[in-house]
């Protein structure tokens, strides 16, 4: 099977992937890329940079705050969350 992504889907991967290395707490990223347990605040940071970006309920739908956004856009924006963790085998 072939996937291919339109121009908009690529420009949102971009976006994630852009927030990913610019607004992601680095302690966080730290602490997970080290194996070191997370701690509330860690948690707390991490939600706060996501709900900065408008993007907390990602998955809820519009009716309760979630983002609207379409199934390819779901599939993009866990792809690479989990290539940013290091989990390459999705």
């Amino acid at each position: 099977m072939e996937i291919n992504f339109t121009d908009s889907d690529l420009k949102f991967r971009d976006e994630v992937r852009a927030f990913l290395k610019d607004e992601y707490p680095s302690h966080v990223k730290h602490k997970q890329d080290n194996g070191i347990e997370l701690s509330k605040q860690d948690m707390i940071d991490f939600h706060k940079s996501v709900s900065a970006k408008g993007w907390m309920g990602y998955n809820w739908p519009v009716e309760y705050g979630g983002t609207g956004w379409s199934a390819t856009q779901l599939y993009l924006f866990n792809k690479e969350n989990l290539v940013w963790l290091g989990a390459h085998h999705y």
